[in-house]
């Protein structure tokens, strides 16, 4: 056992029962937890299982939403839909304009934990419904609420309902500016509209977004046309579309709690919980760059030790997952572990400790089985943003996700619809 492990247990305890959420109840057009016992929230696309929350306006192919809570009693939990507009404010739109239905539908699909040490509640969802059917392409604000009370908020999720319009075809590339050529990766892009649809102000009406791996953290919105030829809209800048490379994603397997699987050092049951130590980690700052797959930030759940998948949502257990990231001394900016299981957030059960007996960073975090990527962000303070360089290193060769969603004022109704979405990896960069 390493040693100060059991300091490292104290210490960390505390946070099972005080997840990150909102200390108010004032609602954010963003991904944002209110309940601190509101754990693995899940939203994705039904019939692919792609991790990102985008369906095709009209389409009876939907999303899935599934969280725990961790209790072994069930709450009352409704959901609805906010229109929002590309920047993610509240639309002036009432429900009827942008909605279907009554605008508001139970979750009614739960279920108990069963033959886990840690007790918990499965809910689940499937959308849109009868009562809540978007009319009008966009953003939308999932919002979870109890007991029909909508300032009651639990938590909440962004998703987007696309009308293509058009298509978009994208090039990923290494930086064309010569100092950033080693590490950051360059994302040019066209919009092709269909021939039949009207884009009277390209420059004034027409807006963007390029997203990395999902992650809305670092967005690069706010683009201007750089050409518009006949149908074709296109943004070949130099400038203001390029992203750190970052590196791949560290990762463990805890899918099983019987055998050894990869980034795992030992298992313990300690106070009928069980505790998983990973391997220590060493920081990648100045490595060349290594290429292996990994699954660009997210989690797969999962559990082997089922005989069947079937109950994999409500008969995976929790366990306290032990990370370790070895450093000389103490930095002067705090240290996160970031990903899908941070909620792509800057989160305080998250942060990392220096133990100066051991000269690492570390963290004990609760999460349920499955396949995790990680990475370790060092926060600068003043803007909240997580800089990875320090221990992860940052290379233009990274295999990366992008995708492109291009927005379009609406000429009659002033909203922003969402015309066009692309996809492309960078495993094609130049």
């Amino acid at each position: 056992m390493r040693p100060g492990i059991f300091f490292t247990i104290v210490f960390f305890m505390g946070f099972w029962n005080k997840a990150e959420a909102n200390k108010d109840s004032i609602l954010r057009a963003c991904n944002a937890i209110y309940e601190a016992d509101i754990r693995t929230i899940r939203f994705y696309q039904q019939s692919s299982g792609f991790p990102f929350p985008m369906m095709g306006l009209g389409s009876s192919d939907g999303l899935v939403l599934e969280f725990d809570q961790i209790k072994s009693e069930r709450d009352f939990y409704q959901y609805t839909l906010i229109h929002c507009d590309a920047k993610w404010n509240p639309t002036p739109l009432s429900r009827t304009q942008s909605l279907d239905g009554m605008g508001y539908e139970n979750i009614e699909n739960t279920q108990f934990s069963s033959g886990t040490l840690m007790q918990y509640t499965h809910y689940s969802v499937v959308l849109p419904s009868d009562q809540v059917k978007p009319k009008l392409s966009g953003n939308y604000l999932l919002l979870v609420y109890r007991n029909f009370d909508e300032k009651d908020i639990v938590f909440s999720r962004r998703m987007m309902v696309v009308a293509n319009k058009g298509s978009i075809q994208m090039e990923v590339m290494q930086s064309r500016q010569v100092e950033l050529r080693s590490s950051h990766q360059q994302i040019n892009f066209t919009f092709s509209k269909n021939a039949d649809y009207f884009i009277p102000n390209a420059m004034q009406d027409v807006k963007t977004v390029i997203l990395r791996n999902g992650d809305w953290n670092d967005a690069i919105a706010g683009l201007k046309p750089l050409f518009i030829v006949g149908n074709e809209i296109k943004y070949n800048h130099q400038i203001g579309n390029q992203m750190d490379g970052l590196n791949q994603y560290r990762f463990f397997d805890i899918r099983t709690f019987r055998s050894s699987t990869a980034g795992v050092k030992q298992r313990l049951n300690i106070d009928n919980q069980k505790h998983v130590i990973l391997v220590n980690d060493k920081t990648r700052q100045f490595e060349r760059y290594f290429n292996w797959a990994d699954y660009n930030g997210r989690v797969l759940y999962d559990n082997r030790d089922l005989p069947t998948p079937k109950g994999t949502s409500f008969e995976s257990d929790y366990c306290f997952v032990h990370f370790a990231v070895l450093s000389e001394s103490e930095l002067p900016d705090p240290v996160y572990v970031f990903g899908e299981l941070s909620d792509w957030r800057v989160l305080e059960s998250h942060r990392m400790y220096f133990n100066p007996d051991n000269k690492a960073y570390e963290a004990v975090i609760p999460l349920k089985q499955g396949y995790y990527n990680y990475i370790y962000g060092v926060l600068d303070e003043k803007n909240r943003r997580l800089h990875f360089k320090e221990f992860e290193g940052n290379h233009s060769e990274t295999e990366n996700n992008y995708m492109v969603l291009v927005y379009h004022k609406n000429p009659g109704m002033g909203y922003d619809e969402l015309i066009g979405y692309g996809l492309k990896n960078s495993t094609s960069v130049k």
